[in-house]
């Protein structure tokens, strides 16, 4: 499909994996000129040839986005045209084991990253006009959980946050978020992640974990992948979503809720 992105800038932050990294090479196989950012430096530097650099930078730390940016406006001369703020993380766990110290490192990874690469670069992004920026939420954001209620609650604010800038950059520079549900990521797959937990939680194998998950969140599409949220996000960067913003799209696979 022509996103009509050939010879646009991109920059995608936490984009060595999963939702990051499908949509890095779809904007890259679309003929965008695509940075990525993530602390993972030994699977950017494996992954390097894809894109048009790489720089390795913790997103959750000031620095680290103060290094990701820089970088990015050293290697393009310029601001990108399609900002991609894809940085989470999340574990399940009950209300009362969530201490002040997890709540404040989700609150560092799962918004402030977002909220520092946006004051780094939407300024310079709006002298260029039309530009775009996709924020990475969650379905949670919208459908509460008990089992992750930090990483929800910080994603909910990130829905504040994308549609305020949406109304302070329009029209120089739209500004939406898609909110996926379960995709097969690493949050999902790593040892201890989201599986080991429904296994630890139910009291059952995985595959009887995963199936009892879907059936509890009526979720009749399973699980999806990476690249399905990757179509959405190129989507909603490309001119032909020009007259979206301040918007959020659902990529759950559920039919819980009408939110």
């Amino acid at each position: 499909m022509d996103y009509r992105i050939k010879g646009k800038y991109a920059f995608i932050n936490a984009g060595a994996h999963g939702i990051g990294e499908a949509t890095a090479d779809l904007l890259s196989q679309e003929g965008a000129s695509v940075i990525v950012a993530d602390r993972d430096g030994a699977a950017l530097q494996e992954k390097a040839h894809r894109w048009t650099g790489v720089v390795e930078a913790d997103l959750a730390t000031a620095d680290g986005v103060e290094q990701a940016t820089a970088y990015v406006l050293a290697t393009f001369g310029r601001a990108p045209d399609i900002l991609v703020n894809n940085l989470g993380v999340g574990n399940s766990a009950s209300f009362e084991e969530i201490s002040d110290e997890r709540w404040a490192r989700s609150f560092e990874i799962n918004l402030m990253g977002c909220i520092r690469t946006c004051r780094a670069l939407l300024p310079k992004m709006a002298e260029l006009g039309g530009a775009s920026v996709v924020n990475t939420a969650s379905d949670l954001a919208k459908q509460p959980e008990p089992t992750m209620m930090d990483y929800g609650t910080c994603k909910a604010g990130l829905l504040y946050f994308s549609k305020a800038l949406a109304v302070q950059y329009a029209p120089k520079v739209r500004v939406n978020a898609v909110l996926p549900g379960p995709i097969w990521t690493q949050m999902w797959s790593r040892p201890g992640g989201i599986v080991d937990q429904l296994v630890e939680s139910y009291g059952v194998d995985r595959e009887t974990a995963l199936k009892r998950f879907l059936e509890d969140r009526y979720m009749p599409l399973g699980i999806g992948q990476p690249e399905d949220v990757a179509n959405a996000i190129a989507f909603l960067a490309s001119p032909l979503a020009k007259f979206i913003t301040g918007a959020t799209l659902d990529i759950g696979g559920t039919l819980r809720g009408l939110i």
